[in-house]
């Protein structure tokens, strides 16, 4: 009888744990700022963005931000390649990319930069 007692406490301790997780916790999400993606191209541009970072912006949309999604767009292009353009290779270690698709990129880095650059500035007081 002990040990059914005892079972059915811990039982009933981790389903209310689990109960008040999903009441109270947030669904995970990802909000990257223009500047931490400008950073990351970046990084990109000069060896050192590691692939899972990329490959996440890359492959996640930015629900946030419309122009922060066009931006991602356009890198997927890139990666994925359009009608124009094949897919971007593999660049030689540390790079991602070949020097081709690092020169397309450097254009969507341009615009992301103007596009940060033209943000509204507030300052709270």
């Amino acid at each position: 009888m002990a040990e059914f007692l005892i079972a059915l406490l811990v039982s009933l301790l981790l389903i209310g744990g689990l109960v008040l997780a999903l009441a109270w916790g947030r669904a995970p999400t990802w909000r990257p700022e223009r500047r931490k993606i400008l950073l990351l191209m970046q990084q990109v541009q000069a060896g050192e963005a590691r692939r899972d970072e990329w490959e996440m912006f890359v492959g996640l949309p930015v629900l946030h931000d419309p122009e922060l999604e066009a931006i991602r767009r356009r890198c997927v292009d890139i990666h994925e390649g359009d009608d124009t353009h094949p897919p971007a290779a593999d660049g030689l270690e540390p790079y991602l990319y070949d020097r081709a698709a690092r020169k397309r990129l450097a254009e969507v880095q341009a615009d992301l930069e103007q596009l940060i650059k033209n943000e509204p500035f507030f300052r709270r007081f």
